[in-house]
């Protein structure tokens, strides 16, 4: 498309497109408001203005609802397609930074190994600017679904078309316990065992927390935490000061300072770190991220 807002028809903006199919795909002046973030009557003026403009009729209204007329879906197909390339456009300049360096959005669900596959990108583009946002299994998917992290890294994705994806390393479940606690001389430990320890667990949503209510549950049991963290570092730090055992992914931190990991044999499964982003997100940073994230060896990681 090769037209600019400017050269459109007088009345015919942006704007006034954007009013036009969010009414027609709501139904209502009201609906279609609160999806654009306006007012009702400033949704309802911009269809009048676009009306008299160009004297044509775009809504005819049966049993309460707004149905467009067949010159009002032509012009919501024009106006997508418009949209599209205003998000295109958007996304381009989101891959620059302030400084107008190269910038590259990462979504990350564990420190690790994303921040290592990170470090290799720098070390391979130093001009380049990375952003990481972390969060649960959910944020960081929703992330990419809708394009406000270029390229991210999960452990145990579902299958799902929209994404391209490359697995990383091999990722398993284990338990975490402070110096002090007697179970950390040991290498493995049962869940009954830690059944009947205090016990700290990570929110809805975390793929390790699903991981973990799965194997209690096969196991029949149904443990009480001591304490829920909404993120991974909080329960790495509840786990150091001795509030109680938690668990992580065996390749999540490089950190080896303070807790000791223990095997849980009965968690049995293990799952594949993920490196993954929309199917159609193709650029040389990108794919920059995939090359050397398949070149990453687990036996890199420090696993204390």
């Amino acid at each position: 498309m090769t037209a600019f807002l400017s050269d459109l028809p007088s009345g015919l903006t942006l704007s006034r497109l954007r009013a036009l199919t969010a009414v027609a795909e709501e139904g209502s002046f009201s609906a279609a408001a609160r999806r654009i973030g306006v007012s009702h009557s400033a949704v309802a003026q911009q269809i009048r203005d676009l009306e008299r403009a160009h004297e044509v009729h775009l809504f005819d209204r049966v049993r309460g609802m707004l149905r467009p007329t067949p010159a009002c879906l032509e012009l919501c197909d024009i106006g997508n397609r418009i949209q599209a390339a205003e998000r295109d456009a958007a996304r381009v300049l989101a891959r620059r930074g302030p400084s107008g360096k190269h910038r590259l959005r990462v979504g990350l669900g564990n420190s690790m190994p994303g921040i290592a596959i990170v470090g290799r990108v720098l070390a391979q583009h130093p001009t380049l600017t990375v952003t990481v946002d972390s969060g649960s299994h959910q944020d960081i998917m929703a992330a990419v679904s809708r394009r406000e992290v270029d390229v991210a890294v999960l452990p145990d994705l579902p299958p799902d078309p929209r994404f391209r994806r490359a697995p990383v390393l091999t990722q398993e479940v284990v338990a975490i316990t402070s110096p002090d606690n007697p179970m950390a001389r040991r290498e493995t430990v049962t869940l009954a065992e830690l059944a009947a320890s205090p016990l700290v667990f990570r929110s809805p949503g975390s793929s390790t927390q699903k991981l973990v209510d799965r194997g209690f549950r096969h196991a029949g049991l149904s443990p009480e935490p001591r304490l829920i963290a909404d993120t991974r570092d909080a329960v790495y730090e509840a786990v150091a000061v001795g509030i109680g055992v938690g668990f992580m992914w065996r390749y999540g931190t490089y950190r080896s300072d303070v807790v000791r990991r223990l095997m849980v044999p009965e968690f049995r499964s293990t799952v594949d770190e993920v490196v993954f982003a929309l199917s159609d997100e193709s650029n040389p940073l990108v794919d920059l991220f995939f090359n050397v994230a398949t070149q990453f060896r687990p036996e890199e990681m420090v696993t204390g």
